[in-house]
C-alpha cells in the first residue's frame, strides 16, 4: 500500500533530461500536477542548455540542470561524469516523494534511481523497468505526445484529459527587455532548420517566404544557431532581417523572449517550433517527414502544419498558403 506521503507528494521532481524540444513537452505535466497538489512544491532536473526554458515551464520552483554523461548528441564531445554524479547527490539530498520521467531511456530511469527518490513513474522501454517503482505501458509512437505523456500522471489519481503545453512568459524577466529593444513591433519568426537537415525544405524556399513577407512590410526574425544562421547570411539570397544569434549574445533565455513576442512563427518540427507555440504564438508547423500524428504543434495558441513525405514536396507558396490560412497577419 502507498504511504500516505507518496499518496499526496509534497516535494515532486519532473525528470526531463532530454532536448529542448522534450522539454517543452514536459511543460504539459506541471499545470494538473499543481491543480491536484496546489501546496506541493514543483522542480525539473532539466539538460543545462534547456535550463533557461525549463525556469519558464509554470508552477515550478526549482531547476536542476545538468549535462549528463549518457545523453551527448552524436557528433559532440561525451560530458565528464562527476558533474552528473553531483548532480544526482543534490537531487537526492532534497528528498523528493516522486519522480516523473517525461521520457524514461534506461540511463536516465537509472540516474533517478540513484537519487533514492521512493517513487519514480514512467513509461516502459528497454530494461528501464528494472530502475522505476511504477512502469506504465509504453509510449504508442502513433498517439500525440502529450497524452501519452499524460498518463504518467495516473499513478498519482491525477487525470489530465486535454494536455497542453505551455511557457509562462512572465518569467521572462530582463529577456524580454532585451528582445523587445531589439525588434521590431511585430514581425515572422522563421526557423529553417532542424538536427536531421535532410528534413529541411532548401532554403532558398525559406528566403522567398521572407521575400513575400518583406513585400507586405513584415520584418523577419531568422532563429538557429550561429552555425545554422551563418549558412544563411552566406547565402544572402533573402531581403534584410534580424537575426536569434545577434541578440544578446544568442543565449537561449532571449532567443525564447524573442520566440514569445513574435506575430506568427513558421519552422520546423523541433524545439524552438515547440516553444513558440507553448507562449501562445500562432505557429506553422513543418514536417518533411517528421512524425505529425505524434509531435505535431500541442501549445495553447493556433495552430498550422504541413506535411509531406519530403523535403523537395513543399514550397514557399505552401508555406505562405499556412500563414496566410492562420488570418493573422491579416489582423489590423
Amino acid at each position: 500500500m502507498t504511504s500516505p506521503d507518496l499518496a499526496k507528494p509534497r516535494r515532486i521532481l519532473v525528470v526531463a533530461l532530454d532536448n529542448l524540444g522534450d522539454l517543452v513537452f514536459a511543460s504539459a505535466l506541471t499545470p494538473p500536477l499543481h491543480a491536484a497538489f496546489p501546496d506541493a512544491t514543483i522542480s525539473i532536473w532539466s539538460k543545462s542548455y534547456t535550463a533557461d526554458v525549463a525556469r519558464l515551464v509554470p508552477h515550478v520552483s526549482q531547476v536542476i540542470h545538468v549535462d549528463p554523461f549518457w545523453g551527448h548528441a552524436s557528433g559532440t564531445r561525451r560530458a565528464p561524469v562527476a558533474p552528473a554524479l553531483r548532480s544526482i547527490a543534490a537531487v537526492r539530498a532534497q528528498r523528493f516523494d516522486v519522480a516523473i520521467l517525461s521520457a524514461a531511456p534506461w540511463r536516465t530511469a537509472a540516474a533517478a534511481a540513484a537519487t533514492r527518490i521512493p517513487r519514480r513513474i514512467g513509461l516502459a522501454r528497454h530494461r528501464n523497468r528494472f530502475f522505476l517503482t511504477d512502469v506504465l505501458p509504453a509510449e504508442d509512437r502513433h498517439q500525440p505526445v502529450l497524452r501519452e505523456q499524460a498518463r504518467l500522471l495516473a499513478p498519482l489519481g491525477v487525470h489530465s484529459t486535454e494536455p497542453r503545453y505551455r511557457l509562462d512568459a512572465s518569467r521572462l524577466g530582463a529577456a524580454a527587455d532585451v528582445a523587445r529593444a531589439a525588434l521590431p513591433e511585430r514581425y515572422v519568426a522563421l526557423h529553417p532548420f532542424a538536427s536531421k537537415r535532410d528534413r529541411c525544405v532548401a532554403l532558398a524556399e525559406w528566403s522567398r517566404v521572407a521575400a513575400a513577407l518583406h513585400d507586405r512590410a513584415m520584418p523577419v526574425l531568422w532563429i538557429g544557431t550561429t552555425r545554422d544562421l551563418n549558412e544563411l547570411r552566406e547565402a544572402g539570397e533573402h531581403p534584410p532581417g534580424y537575426y536569434a544569434d545577434r541578440i544578446g549574445g544568442g543565449a537561449l533565455a532571449i532567443g525564447a523572449a524573442a520566440m514569445a513576442g513574435a506575430t506568427l512563427f513558421a519552422g520546423h518540427d523541433s524545439g524552438p517550433l515547440h516553444v513558440a507555440g507553448a507562449f501562445g504564438v500562432p505557429v506553422v508547423g513543418v514536417f518533411a517527414p517528421g512524425e505529425p500524428d505524434r509531435t505535431f504543434p500541442q501549445g495553447v495558441g493556433p495552430s498550422r502544419m504541413i506535411a509531406r513525405p519530403g523535403p523537395a514536396d513543399i514550397s514557399a507558396d505552401d508555406i505562405l498558403r499556412e500563414i496566410d490560412a492562420l488570418r493573422i497577419l491579416s489582423a489590423s
